[in-house]
């Protein structure tokens, strides 16, 4: 039986759908990474702190990252991390480490920009917890801390 004009289009139609439909998938899927060089900015340290009735206790020693003003390490703990800078003396900042876009780890720090950066998706995020650049539209939860004895505590 010979083919007919409009089965060669049809069948033509068909093939140039099977080919296509993973393009536009994978391109659906990566959307939210197509403005994206590359996560920037080094890993923070990591120091380890004690959860107990809502509060994370770190010490705080002159071998710590977060000992010096200017300091900045990623606090973890028994069921989480935090982001924890030391803008001056005495004084601490603690933000969670979990990115409001999709819920990656917030775990480098660009020390040129003083922001703290999601290796996901390269969301950038001030001290504060500010969103500075997206696709994070949402500023990190900010967290309670105080300073005495060379204790730093963080109320959840």
């Amino acid at each position: 039986m010979p083919i007919t004009r409009r089965d060669f289009f049809v069948k033509t139609i068909q093939g140039l759908a099977v080919v296509a439909a993973p393009v536009a998938l994978g391109a659906f899927l990566e959307s939210c990474k197509s403005n994206i060089t590359g996560p920037t900015g080094a890993s923070l340290q990591t120091v380890q702190g004690t959860l107990s009735n809502g509060i994370v206790t770190v010490n705080i020693d002159s071998a710590s990252p977060l000992y010096n003003i200017g300091g900045v390490a990623t606090v973890k703990y028994s069921s989480g991390s935090l982001l924890v800078d030391h803008p001056s003396a005495n004084v601490y900042n603690a933000l969670s480490a979990i990115c409001t876009h999709q819920g990656c780890s917030v775990d480098n720090y660009d020390s040129s920009t003083s922001n703290f950066v999601c290796t996901c998706h390269n969301s950038r995020f001030a001290v504060d917890g500010g969103v500075v650049t997206g696709p994070a539209s949402a500023p990190l939860p900010k967290y309670k801390t105080e300073f005495t004895n060379g204790q730093l505590k963080i109320t959840l």
